[in-house]
């Protein structure tokens, strides 16, 4: 089961915003679309999945954001929402870095669901 990421940005990332911070982590991580290009996954040596990021869906509602998650953090309206997915393990590690990274550069807020 992998771990859900979910990011709260006050603009939409691009396939260059998540490239950038999968560099920033470790050079040799690639980014690649997948699903016809609505979801771009980063990648390490070998192929290995680290991260999976969705297409960003733009949230203007008040209450949404609090109806949505058990604990939300206060972010201005209008907010994108983004999910994202790391698998367990090292791979995952290193996938929730890049997210955190991300979330850095977009002046997001970054939550991730630890079981």
């Amino acid at each position: 089961m992998p771990r859900d990421i979910t990011i709260l940005s006050p603009q939409a990332p691009d396939g260059l915003d998540l490239a950038t911070a999968a560099r920033a982590i470790d050079e040799s991580y690639g980014v690649r679309p997948i699903d016809g290009a609505t979801a771009h996954q980063v990648f390490a040596r070998g192929g290995r999945a680290l991260l999976t990021v969705y297409g960003a869906q733009e949230l203007a509602t008040v209450g949404e954001i609090e109806r949505l998650l058990p604990d939300p953090p206060e972010v201005r309206l209008p907010v994108f929402w983004i999910d994202a997915s790391a698998p367990l393990g090292d791979d995952g590690e290193a996938g929730v870095s890049v997210a955190l990274r991300l979330a850095l550069a977009l002046d997001a807020v970054c939550i991730v669901e630890d079981d």
